[in-house]
């Protein structure tokens, strides 16, 4: 069995290489429902008993069981939590030279933000509530369906606008800065709907056991003087990869009204996406915060497990969900991230981690190296292969990144095991097994999630640990400042087949096949507890929506993939051209919004319409 504790730190598993086995992804034939197929289906399998267990066994949640038989998983006792504290920090490589350094993105950062209160163009005040608010807030903007709960922080923006006109502004690059948080998080003086109706929030008194207080996460950014302006909408309790939400609208993908954001954290990706905050807060417990950010073309940070505490914010999916920024900007991503990141005294796992802050110049002495599965790497459509290997050419040629080989077998029963695990967390741990009140499409999962064995929850677990192992033996060979590289999804995008799929007060649509494949590459950084970037790098060429790259390191890893982070975005700011929603001409319905230049506020420079 692999060992809990060793000189590699708390939690670190033993290197052990798994068999190998050849790659294998079979496309799953699950039918795509909606309107009055998909409510009478969710009405009769949540009482049918007999029917749950036929669809569990139909997904081939049972298969694992070939894998135990076989005798692959002997080695391995089943692992219930992938938390690993690292003894020592995977070091970041060397940065690129500084003559090729710094990009002027067409993205607002922070910087962007502080530079205006600064000089005195602009003060916190007129950004809030004069041009950000009231995209928030009108029914008619088209901007409206990013956010659940809009949040008027007067006060606070008065403050920040006070410190500014003395000259004793908060040093933490954030002050008067607008943020918004998924309506996972608990923020004092808003309800925590979860994506919930709120009927169905009041029932089930998500709120009420935390009201009052705010997540950790989102405490330190407040204290470091951001300005949370609303709480974003989010796929109902996190439960799927589109953020279709029939119970609060479902936002748009900012470039490109046909496809759908991403999810569960869409309405944070949106928002940085369209240019309306230069930073949000979301959560990843099967890719939904890496996934929406390639999505809308941003960069998302899925940290290692357990080091961001959201306390006392309870976790939807415990061993699988982590709490990390997403941003418009690489600078903004590092910035999030390390102010969020500051341990928790009260939380067993965030404080035994350093306080990360920029690493110094002679701490940089890692390794520049990127690990490749090939066969898993390029099983996704063209263009996302297209663009994802011209980022690699750049990364190897321009950025000096050494491209190794490497193998991960057992990726087709990972991901099963991600699967079953976080099912029954969410269905079975969170919903405590009542499907009732929910959307159609979340009332057939948390009924089937209901009829997960003991036995096949414990293989999946066995399947944790060899995963672990495994990478464990990788970053061991060549390093613990490898980056194992994929695309962030095989696909462009999931685009909105109807727009009877999207009505508020539908009925939505439950599409497992896609919901799977969409999950393909970022299951691993979850199941395992490693930290994942996701990083944008082209653009469909047929639909205009951004591509992106994700990186996956060592446990403890955030600094190593930063790096990777920064080395993209002078690729795709300097080589790729950046672009805001919509592309140049505007073309396709897409939106954006210059906050600070008063521009785009109803969706001009994209066509963007009420019904976005």
């Amino acid at each position: 069995m692999a060992e809990i504790i060793n000189s590699k730190g708390v939690g670190y598993p033993e290197p052990i290489a798994a068999p190998s086995a050849p790659y294998v992804n079979p496309r799953d034939s699950n039918p795509t429902l909606t309107g009055l197929p998909l409510r009478v289906l969710s009405e009769v399998v949540s009482s049918i008993g007999p029917l749950q267990s036929i669809l569990w066994s139909n997904a081939k949640f049972d298969s694992l069981r070939q894998l135990e038989e076989s005798g692959v998983l002997d080695r391995f006792l089943p692992r219930f939590d992938p938390t690993v504290i690292p003894s020592v920090l995977p070091a970041p490589a060397p940065s690129l030279p500084s003559e090729s350094s710094g990009t002027n993105s067409v993205f607002n950062s922070s910087a962007s933000y502080t530079a205006q209160y600064t000089s005195g163009k602009l003060t916190p005040t007129t950004v809030v509530n004069e041009r950000l608010l009231p995209l928030l807030t009108s029914p008619k903007s088209p901007h409206s369906a990013c956010v659940i709960t809009p949040v008027t922080p007067s006060a606070e923006a008065s403050a920040s606008t006070a410190r500014y006109a003395t000259s004793t502004s908060r040093t933490s690059g954030i002050d008067g800065v607008p943020v918004l948080i998924k309506d996972e998080f608990t923020f004092a003086g808003t309800p925590r709907t979860m994506g919930l109706t709120k009927a169905e929030m009041t029932r089930r008194a998500y709120s009420g056991s935390e009201e009052g207080q705010t997540s950790w996460c989102v405490q330190k950014l407040v204290d470091a003087g951001a300005l949370v302006v609303g709480k974003a909408n989010m796929h109902e309790i996190g439960f799927d990869t589109t953020n279709n939400n029939p119970n609060w609208g479902t936002p748009r993908n900012p470039y490109n009204k046909d496809y759908y954001p991403g999810g569960s954290s869409g309405g944070c990706a949106y928002a940085v996406g369209a240019g309306l905050v230069p930073i949000a807060v979301g959560a990843d417990g099967g890719g939904s915060i890496r996934l929406p950010a390639g999505y809308c073309g941003v960069y998302g940070l899925k940290p290692t497990h357990g080091r961001v505490s959201a306390r006392p914010t309870l976790s939807i999916a415990a061993s699988n969900g982590v709490v990390g920024p997403i941003a418009a900007t690489i600078s903004d991503l590092e910035l999030a991230y390390r102010i969020m990141a500051t341990p928790d005294p009260q939380n067993p796992v965030s404080i035994n981690f350093s306080q990360p802050t920029k690493p110094p110049v002679e701490a940089h002495t890692g390794k520049r190296i990127i690990g490749i599965y090939k066969p898993w790497f390029e099983d996704c459509d063209q263009e996302v292969k297209d663009a994802a290997n011209a980022a690699v050419k750049w990364l190897e040629t321009e950025a000096g990144y050494e491209v190794v080989d490497i193998e991960i077998p057992y990726l087709k029963e990972g991901r099963t095991a991600h699967a079953i695990t976080i099912m029954t967390e969410i269905g079975q741990g969170f919903c405590k097994g009542d499907a009732s009140g929910l959307t159609p499409a979340n009332k057939i999962l948390v009924a089937v999630s209901n009829k997960t064995p003991a036995r096949d929850f414990s293989i999946a677990q066995r399947v944790r640990a060899m995963l672990m192992s495994h990478l464990s033996s990788l970053f061991a060979t060549h390093t613990d400042s490898l980056i194992i590289l994929s695309p962030v999804t095989p696909h462009i995008g999931v685009k909105i087949a109807s727009e009877s799929h999207v009505a508020k007060g539908g009925a939505g649509v439950s599409d497992a096949n896609t919901s799977l494949k969409s999950m393909q590459y970022v299951f691993l950084a979850n199941f395992t507890g490693c930290p994942s970037i996701s990083v944008p790098v082209g653009y469909s060429p047929t639909e205009g929506v951004p591509i992106g790259l994700m990186g996956m390191a060592a446990w403890g890893g955030e600094e190593v993939l930063l790096g990777l982070g920064e080395c993209t975005e002078r690729y795709f700011e300097g080589v790729i051209g950046r672009r805001k929603g919509g592309g140049e001409e505007g073309e396709r319905g897409g939106v954006y919004v210059d906050v600070l230049a008063n521009e785009g506020q109803s969706g001009g420079g994209g066509g963007g319409s009420s019904d976005f």
